[in-house]
């Protein structure tokens, strides 16, 4: 029997994107699969709506209050577990449709590595399909993530590899390995409320010795920002004191301490570069984002006290690049 996949879709405020993506999702060929939909306390009736119209589709946990995607995705997650029935859980944003064949595929990748805790499929801009979203993530000695191979031309990223992990907008986890990661039935930290947390559980299950596979067959289409916008004051926010939570909390001093003229000209070209374009408001929310991610740096370190490490450091080092900034095509207005 094929091994059975738990689908997480987040949804808040966004029923008809979540609708679009539950029929495409409809089509998937893979035949063990279930689809779990998280209502993040839509202000609405989206819950309501999604529960009479899948209502033999989908299961459905309905909150009362807004998680953010890290909690809201653990609330699933956590019942998956304690269910046992599932080998993989692959987490999908409600702004994403998906080929009929992607999970046959990506299941198929996965089992190729049983030393693998995670999966990335090809994700590709669903508004410009001739450009990629993301094949994975990539970490900067800067301290800044990126999406591997995000705007580039969609026919490359054709090698199947191995990765530092994947983007949770479209990610494969193998529950074993969630299970070893997990601190006081957190998954996903959920102090990181939304953005970086994939990058900090990436880097987890690299520090517990599991490694990650980019799988190109499998192919999503990623619309891009329709929850939190891409330059919004909430994206500028928490990716700002997320990204300084998250260099503090899984790389080691020594190595920060070796960087830190990197990491510190890469956080002032942010607040540069945004005050040169005149985006005022995004600035405001960029230096917040910057002052609490410093402020939260307590408890942010008493957490990586806690993380597992099975490897040494070096196993994690040679995925980081150096990389400044992401090259965006003039076509794509975002």
């Amino acid at each position: 029997m094929v091994p059975k996949v738990s689908i997480i879709i987040l949804n808040w405020n966004g029923l008809k994107d979540t609708m679009e993506c539950l029929e495409s999702l409809k089509k998937v060929t893979y035949p063990n699969y279930e689809v779990i939909v998280v209502d993040n306390g839509s202000e609405g009736n989206d819950a309501d709506i999604l529960e009479k119209n899948y209502k033999n589709y989908i299961r459905i946990i309905k909150n009362k209050e807004n998680l953010g995607f890290a909690e809201g995705n653990n609330l699933a997650i956590r019942e998956v577990i304690k269910e046992d029935k599932s080998k993989y859980i692959l987490t999908l944003n409600n702004d994403a449709t998906v080929k009929a064949d992607f999970l046959e595929k990506l299941v198929k990748c996965a089992e190729k590595y049983p030393r693998a805790g995670s999966f990335q499929p090809k994700m590709i801009l669903s508004k410009w399909v001739q450009y990629i979203d993301s094949t994975g993530l990539d970490l900067s000695k800067t301290g800044f993530g990126f999406n591997r191979g995000a705007y580039q031309n969609v026919n490359l990223f054709n090698e199947e590899k191995e990765i530092l992990g994947p983007c949770a907008g479209a990610a494969l986890y193998r529950v074993e390995a969630l299970k070893m990661v997990m601190v006081e039935d957190e998954i996903f930290d959920k102090d990181f409320f939304a953005y970086y947390e994939d990058f900090d559980l990436a880097l987890r299950l690299r520090w517990a010795g599991w490694k990650s596979y980019f799988c190109p067959s499998a192919i999503v289409y990623h619309q891009r920002g329709a929850t939190g916008g891409i330059r919004s004051k909430f994206t500028a926010y928490y990716g700002t004191r997320n990204q300084t939570w998250n260099l503090f909390k899984n790389l080691p001093l020594s190595f920060i301490f070796k960087n830190i003229h990197l990491i510190l000209l890469a956080q002032l070209a942010q607040i540069g570069i945004n005050l040169l374009k005149g985006r005022f408001s995004l600035l405001l929310s960029i230096i917040k984002g910057r002052i609490d991610g410093y402020l939260g740096l307590r408890k942010i370190l008493i957490k990586k006290s806690k993380i597992k490490k099975q490897v040494d450091f070096s196993e994690i080092e040679k995925f980081l690049i150096l990389k400044w900034r992401q090259r965006i095509p003039k076509e794509i207005k975002i």
